[in-house]
């Protein structure tokens, strides 16, 4: 672990999120609803297991990929900076947000499935980087399916088919928003800009 970088800076990531947890827990006015929320349980499964795995001095891929659930906080962030101003802009940049945190943890969990093989006698495993697997998502996503890369065990081939049947009918549905957001100008928007020329 000691000599490990990407691990140190693991840990320094979740020492941070462990500390934002509990300031977020005490200035919650429902306990009860904050233990219960979506971003409660991304900590739940990725704090305590980067301290176990110092403890023991090993490594497992685990659920670390939930981390990218909190991509979907950023419009909140640049919103609360004062960086998106406009209804449209805020809008544009949830749809962002939602498509590359779920592209990146569907991408998280077929990593999983694949490099740990099938629970049976775990015998098929398949040595895939996650960045592999982020493209082998993208390829799958776009209906191209090059056939370079493909799932080898039974539950990542039954995740990919339900994460095609529930990620491209939410991707059809954002992507045409998307670009319709980003098509659309307000006509008096922008800056003017001098021209010269007679008064």
């Amino acid at each position: 672990w000691s000599d490990n970088v990407t691990q140190q800076i693991d840990l320094a990531f979740n020492i941070f999120f462990m500390v934002y947890f509990f300031i977020r827990f005490i200035a919650a006015s429902d306990k009860l609803w904050f233990m219960l929320e979506m971003y409660s349980f991304v900590d739940y499964f990725t704090i305590p297991p980067s301290f176990v795995s110092i403890y023991l001095d090993r490594t497992w891929i685990g659920l670390r990929f939930l981390r990218a659930l909190r991509l979907m906080t950023v419009p909140d962030i640049l919103q609360y900076l004062n960086i998106l101003k406009t209804s449209s802009s805020i809008r544009l940049a949830q749809l962002v947000s939602i498509f590359i945190s779920v592209w990146l943890t569907a991408a998280g969990i077929i990593h999983l499935l694949e490099n740990s093989g099938d629970p049976m006698d775990f015998a098929n495993p398949q040595q895939l980087s996650y960045w592999t697997c982020v493209y082998f998502l993208i390829v799958t996503m776009s209906t191209v399916g090059y056939g370079d890369v493909y799932c080898q065990t039974i539950l990542g081939r039954t995740f990919l088919v339900f994460f095609l049947l529930v990620g491209l009918a939410m991707f059809a549905s954002c992507i045409p928003e998307i670009i319709d957001l980003i098509g659309t100008r307000p006509k008096y928007g922008g800056t003017l800009k001098n021209e010269r020329g007679r008064r």
